[in-house]
């Protein structure tokens, strides 16, 4: 019913808005013309101007349907934040799908970061990281090249919590590390006197943060949005805008955006959203009653949210999130109980989510327009133990066994991280945890599939942050000659082989909207070209 609205949604969209190109003419293919040829090259370019970077989630740039209405191809910006971590707002992906479905991803394990049992993933400047918070907050950098992890943190960050880090905003860097905020190097926000700063998240133009203070007496909890862009220099943390939570020990996992609203969930369920300089409560928190959020996805009309218990997929569009039931669904073998949706992640074409216990791996395909759609199993990421709905989570006997809480060795897949041809796939134990040999009941190479990061990949995807242009650019998205390449101003920024290609019999191509969202930003020059 759920995906039957959205069809419904969609098609009103598109008549509204009059955005769907029919390229008969442009291809050849009126009355009386030659048949086509499926070998020619295909060029989708389009001109945008998306203004000063304020941390927004820019949205979809096209989506091409064939004849039948299944996805062929299409190009946005991924803006996912996933437990700690926001990708990079700035990254574009490209995805072709000649035959309208993605097959299998091909999966490989990397060498193991060595970081425990438990890493998430995060990336700046097209560098992927894993971070663990033991060892003192370790960081490793992947090296490709290598094939190797590197004991090496982004440039310009002293250290990395939970919700730090480094992302481009204009033309600068910004960096979040030791409860402080730097802008090329330069403080723009200075350590608080009490309390720490914690999962911080720039967007619409508020840098936001939680700032908590643990203490016996005195303790609290604040929500806090400050009014930042770049040259406006140091803030002031006493102007900020507050939010005073319910409970001194609230913390965040996720952020998101929709249209001009910034939202985030607290670990005790309860849901803030910053919009018109002030913030209001959505939903009531109540730490009686788990409803925690994981993961937070820009998608077609709305923000997906990622829950627990429910391991269900939920949709915000301004009001209240509403749960999606079966989004996704889950492995018929496991307990329906404690189920946490955790990761979120558009790759190829189509929607992925990962799911606790068990490390589930789903995929739902991406085609609007097909009623039939369906979550599609993609296994789990960890190879033990069987499924059993015998108990909740995996290991419950050896857990309590070692003195750990009983849901300590659950399997989670907690990030995703599109780069390039690939989607990064970290594992983690409940928490992450330093790994003790007296936990004999895992074998080596059984234990390190815990902490471990897994690169998939299907033919066609490309994921590459764009130059930032205040003004206008041009993009060009090209199939052909065995390749797909990203064209930015006439620079090649992007490029993967591919040998399909997209059949030109009837494409019909929706300009400014996508499984990314509404674009936000200005529409220019758009076409199709073919080159033989």
């Amino acid at each position: 019913m759920a995906l039957q609205l959205r069809d419904s949604a969609y098609c009103t969209r598109l008549l509204r808005l009059q955005a769907v190109v029919v390229l008969l003419a442009t291809l050849g293919l009126a009355a009386g013309a030659a048949e086509p040829k499926h070998d020619r090259g295909v060029t989708f370019r389009v001109d945008i101007e998306l203004g000063a970077d304020r941390g927004q989630s820019p949205g979809a740039l096209f989506e091409a349907l064939d004849r039948d209405g299944r996805l062929i191809a299409g190009a946005g910006f991924h803006d996912v934040y996933n437990t700690h971590f926001r990708t990079n707002h700035r990254t574009l992906q490209f995805y072709v799908r000649p035959a309208g479905v993605s097959p299998e991803p091909e999966v490989t394990r990397l060498p193991h970061p060595d970081l425990g049992t438990g890493v998430y993933l995060f990336d700046v400047d097209q560098r992927l990281y894993a971070w663990t918070s033991i060892g003192e907050n370790s960081v490793r950098r992947w090296d490709a090249a290598a094939e190797t992890w590197r004991r090496e943190l982004p440039v310009e960050v002293a250290s990395v919590r939970a919700g730090d880090g480094a992302t481009r905003v204009g033309a600068g860097l910004l960096t979040f590390s030791e409860n402080e905020a730097r802008y090329d190097g330069a403080l723009i926000l200075r350590a608080p006197s009490v309390g720490t700063r914690h999962n911080f998240y720039y967007a619409n133009g508020y840098l936001c943060y939680f700032h908590r203070l643990a203490a016996e007496s005195g303790a609290f909890t604040h929500v806090c949005a400050c009014p930042w862009s770049p040259g406006v220099g140091e803030i002031d943390a006493e102007r900020a805008i507050v939010l005073d939570t319910k409970y001194d020990h609230e913390a965040t996992f996720a952020w998101g955006q929709w249209e001009d609203q910034v939202l985030t969930v607290s670990n005790s369920g309860g849901v803030y959203v910053l919009e018109d300089n002030a913030w209001r409560v959505v939903r009531e928190p109540d730490r009686n009653v788990s409803y925690q959020v994981y993961s937070m996805l820009r998608w077609r009309d709305g923000l997906l949210l990622a829950q627990y218990p429910t391991g269900h997929v939920f949709e915000y569009r301004g009001q209240s999130p509403v749960e999606i039931p079966d989004w996704p669904p889950r492995l018929a073998e496991v307990s329906p109980s404690a189920r946490e949706c955790q990761t979120l992640a558009v790759y190829g074409g189509d929607l992925y989510a990962g799911v606790w216990p068990w490390a589930e791996l789903w995929r739902l395909d991406g085609s609007l327009t097909a009623a039939d759609a369906a979550w599609q199993s993609l296994g789990r990421m960890l190879t033990h133990p069987e499924t059993t709905n015998a108990t909740v989570h995996p290991y419950e006997a050896d857990a309590l066994r070692s003195g750990l809480v009983l849901n300590h060795w659950g399997q989670r897949l907690c990030s995703m991280v599109p780069l390039g041809d690939s989607l990064y796939v970290a594992t983690s134990s409940k928490g992450t945890a330093e790994w003790k040999e007296e936990y004999g009941f895992l074998t080596n190479e059984q234990r390190r599939e815990y902490g471990a990061v897994l690169r998939l990949r299907v033919p066609g995807n490309l994921a590459v942050p764009i130059h930032w242009r205040d003004g206008s650019t041009r993009l060009e998205f090209v199939v052909g000659a065995g390749s797909i390449r990203i064209v930015q101003d006439g620079n090649e920024i992007a490029t993967t082989t591919f040998d399909g290609a997209i059949s030109l019999d009837d494409i019909h191509v929706t300009w400014g909207n996508g499984m990314h969202g509404p674009l936000r930003g200005t529409l220019g020059e758009h076409a199709v070209e073919t080159t033989e």
